[in-house]
Order: C-alpha cells, then sequence, then structure tokens
C-alpha cells in the first residue's frame, strides 16, 4: 500500500491499519528524514523519526503531516517502544496538535456554533479511549439535538474549547456533526375557521415538534417576514393537520394589516424563561 500524505491523512491511515488487524512497517518518504513506524495486529508497538522515537516520534510525525507512505506486511519492529492503543496514540497526537495550533485559530478546524453533535457507529468503541474530564463533560451531554451553544452553555465550557473536543472526537470516529437544523418554516397565512385569540397563530403540530427538536424546547412564540421585510412577532399555539399554512384570526390579521394568503418565513422564538 502506497500513497501520498495530504491526499490521504496518518489519522485514516492509522485508522485503517489498525482495523484490518495489519502487522508490518509503515515508512514515510518525509522531506526532514526518513520516518518508520510498526504496527503488530493493528497496534502501533514502534516508532522513529529523526531523533524521537515511541510516541514523540508519532507526534513529531503529526505535527509536520508531509511526504509519501509505504506499507509493508510482515515486517517486525526491531523494538518495543509504544504499549498503548492505537486509538488513544491518534487521539493524544491530534490534542497535541491542538495545543501547538491554540494561538492560531486559522489553523483549527472550523465548526459552524450551530453544528449539531451526535454518535457515530463507532460510539462504543470510545469506551477505549482514554480521555480528558472536558472530553468526559462533552461527550455526556451530546444527545444528537444539541447543537455547539448549547453544549457550551449546559457543560460551562468555552464555546472554543467545546470545538476542540468535538474536532478531535470527530476525527477519531467516535462522533459525527451535522449542519444546524432549519428552524425557518414557509407557510401561509389563512383565516383560522375556529377561534383564535388576539395575536395568537395556529401552526401544525409536527412543524412545532420539530422546531422544539431543533431548539431544545418547545417555543410558544414565533417571528413572521413578509415579503417586504416587515417582521412580525406571535404568540403560538400548535394545532393538528395545518400543513403548509399559519392560521390566525380576522381580528389578528386586521390588527396586523396582513391579508390572508401572504406567504411568509416564520421562525421560532424563545420565551422569556428559555432566553439564552
Amino acid at each position: 500500500m502506497t500513497g501520498t500524505l495530504g491526499l490521504f491523512s496518518l489519522v485514516d491511515l492509522f485508522q485503517l491499519l489498525a482495523s484490518s488487524s495489519r502487522s508490518g512497517r509503515l515508512l514515510v518518504e518525509h522531506p526532514r528524514g526518513v520516518a518508520r513506524v510498526y504496527f503488530e495486529k493493528g497496534k502501533v508497538v514502534h516508532a522513529d523519526f529523526e531523533s524521537f522515537k515511541g510516541e514523540e516520534a508519532v507526534y513529531e510525525l503529526f505535527s509536520d503531516e508531509r511526504g509519501s507512505f509505504e506499507f509493508s506486511l510482515g515486517l517486525p519492529a526491531p523494538e518495543q517502544t509504544i504499549s498503548g492503543s492505537t486509538e488513544n496514540l491518534v487521539l493524544e497526537s491530534i490534542r497535541k496538535l491542538d495545543e501547538s495550533r491554540r494561538d492560531n485559530p486559522n489553523q483549527t478546524r472550523s465548526l459552524d456554533d450551530g453544528a449539531v453533535p451526535s454518535f457515530t457507529d463507532k460510539a462504543p468503541d470510545a469506551g477505549n479511549l482514554t480521555l480528558y474530564a472536558n472530553e468526559v463533560t462533552v461527550l455526556r451531554v451530546i444527545d444528537g439535538r444539541r447543537d455547539l451553544k448549547q453544549i457550551a452553555k449546559l457543560t460551562k465550557l468555552d464555546l472554543e474549547e467545546v470545538k476542540r473536543v468535538v474536532s478531535r472526537l470527530m476525527r477519531v470516529g467516535a462522533i459525527t456533526v451535522r449542519g444546524k437544523k432549519p428552524r425557518v418554516a414557509r407557510l401561509v397565512a389563512q383565516l383560522a375557521r375556529r377561534p383564535l385569540p388576539p395575536n395568537v397563530v395556529g401552526i401544525d403540530t409536527k412543524i412545532v415538534d420539530n422546531w422544539r427538536r431543533v431548539v431544545g424546547y418547545k417555543p410558544n412564540r414565533v417571528a413572521c417576514r413578509r415579503p417586504n421585510g416587515k417582521i412580525d412577532t406571535f404568540d403560538l399555539e400548535a394545532h393538528d393537520d395545518v400543513g403548509p399554512y399559519i392560521l390566525m384570526s380576522r381580528d389578528t390579521l386586521f390588527t396586523a394589516n396582513l391579508a390572508a394568503n401572504t406567504a411568509l418565513l416564520v421562525k421560532p422564538l424563545p420565551s422569556e424563561d428559555n432566553r439564552s
């Protein structure tokens, strides 16, 4: 197996060799010299690079990921200098790289504040990782619904620290991250056939439930943007089988000077108890 680092990352390479339980030597033709990493049934047992040996050689290689590589099956290690698991070795290498880049945010992985982390199929393997306290804290509150900003608030950790933790755990395959779920619905104003209090709108229960999953609480107010850009706010009631409509009483339509059949961009608002 041969290739070029940059097109194929060391994280991916180590994980591939570990998951396939390969034994042999990974040789990296680095601009600074030759690096050798030996695997035994998927476990890294020895590494040397320049004057570095063992784990320090791996950390140094991760910090300057360049060159071509070749994996040769069956070549035994000349000595054993590494005793931990490959997964923990990779995670610690990523941690050290994060620390070296802490003062240069442009080099760190960019994650949107609204990204939502969740566990992958490999999550049970995360139990074999030796985790730092802040990593355990973050993992405990990941539920597939909370975004990074909510996790930071709940754990009382700095948002940038949460991003670093999530990025590390993503790279070792413990979690995955999806983009921020949409909170805005395009709904058409319609006269309600059943009584609604003034300044209260009716929206389909399914839409309200989806918003609840996204924001982490049941919204009771909405903001509605008209085609001309004007924004109105209303109290919210959930109604069954409303579909793509936002129901309003005649009084509400009149007071808001809003015509029926007007398309609105509607998004949930937090109640006073749920404001950040």
